[in-house]
């Protein structure tokens, strides 16, 4: 910053001067409510520029209390194996860096499936139009920095499982390309083509990835599996959670389940950036689900921003968003969407969830 000559301070004192002494003067010259008037101005002039951060810590501190009142997370084991199921690197940490750490801690054991590779993504590839090479690279950049999260928690190479399949494209394979095979519009392949993948050549259809998917919980045997709510408003996750329900229900693995939610509604969470003070509260989108929270330790908050970081080609453009993540707790639901007692009337017809099979001798379903 330049510095400025005394004749420049010279003229920046005087201008202040007459500046303070004429708003003394019209203030004296003012009637009380009018001086009340211009106080309100003022105040509004300020709130509206200020608004959203006053909302912010308004909110943060209202939803605090809430979180309080959750119930904790169930306690972990010398023989749980968690298998962590990811639309994208950095979800995983996102929702569960904290988890992940605590059950290497307990003696257990950590596996993450990552469905894509996050090759969608075109402003992290350095450009608005970026080249479908350029979003090939980006996914073997990604893979990188998913593995460097991972060594940061504890966890070795080999616990992370790389899919392959189209970012932006998972919801179109569970839908409309279940059998007939997706091309993806970001990087024009129309199958697992990464290497590190878990099984090069699959086609990008929606019965291959469901396979992989049962093939992996079969032969990882999870204790416990988790996977995005269907109630996320990204496509992605929503798909994500369906494959990952589909899959476990094929094995009897449903009482494994556990959900997270990372795109949970109107500017979740708030406030943006790092707080690692604040407790992370459940998200509008999840309202009625009935949550628990895992508390972290000093060094558990510590090693989850340590690990959100090292997705440096998502930090560039997303760093206040992520780093909202790291807060004084984690929070899973047991259930994907609200159970009938949350649920509005009319749509109570979505969900029986965690009614036993009883519930429904002698009704007509529909």
């Amino acid at each position: 910053m330049r510095r400025l000559a005394p004749w420049q301070w010279l003229l920046l004192l005087l201008a202040l001067y007459l500046l303070l002494a004429e708003a003394l003067r019209l203030w004296l010259g003012l009637l009380w409510a009018e001086r009340v008037g211009l106080v309100l101005a003022a105040l509004g002039v300020w709130a509206f520029i200020n608004g959203r951060f006053i909302f912010a810590y308004y909110h943060a501190l209202a939803t605090s209390l809430r979180v309080r009142r959750l119930p904790l997370a169930p306690g972990l084991g010398p023989g749980e194996h968690l298998l962590v199921l990811a639309p994208h690197p950095d979800d995983e940490v996102l929702a569960a860096a904290g988890l992940m750490r605590r059950t290497l801690e307990a003696g257990g054991r950590v596996s993450v499936v990552y469905l894509t590779s996050g090759d969608a993504f075109d402003l992290a590839a350095g450009s608005p139009l970026p080249s479908e090479e350029a979003l090939r690279h980006l996914a073997l950049r990604r893979m990188v920095e998913a593995w460097r999260g991972l060594e940061v928690l504890g966890l070795p190479r080999d616990s992370a499982y790389f899919l392959g399949f189209p970012d932006q494209g998972l919801f179109a394979l569970f839908t409309t390309h279940y059998y007939l095979p997706y091309e993806s519009p970001y990087t024009g392949l129309k199958a697992v083509a990464y290497r590190g993948s878990y099984r090069l050549g699959l086609p990008y259809t929606g019965k291959a990835l469901e396979a992989t998917l049962v093939e992996l919980f079969s032969s990882l045997k999870p204790t416990r599996i988790l996977l995005p709510s269907p109630l996320d408003a990204h496509r992605d996750h929503q798909a994500t959670g369906y494959f990952g329900m589909r899959a476990a229900a094929s094995l009897g693995m449903e009482d494994r389940l556990e959900y997270y939610l990372i795109h949970g509604g109107y500017q979740y969470p708030l406030p943006k950036g790092l707080h690692p003070r604040l407790p992370l509260y459940p998200p509008p989108r999840g309202r009625g689900l009935p949550w628990r929270r895992f508390p972290l330790t000093e060094e558990g908050v510590r090693l989850k921003e340590k690990a959100i970081r090292a997705h440096k080609s998502q930090m560039r453009l997303l760093g206040r968003f992520l780093l909202a993540f790291v807060r004084q707790n984690e929070l899973y639901s047991p259930l994907p969407i609200p159970a009938r007692e949350a649920l509005a009337s009319e749509e109570e017809g979505w969900a029986v969830l965690g009614q036993p099979l009883g519930f429904l001798e002698g009704r007509e379903v529909l």
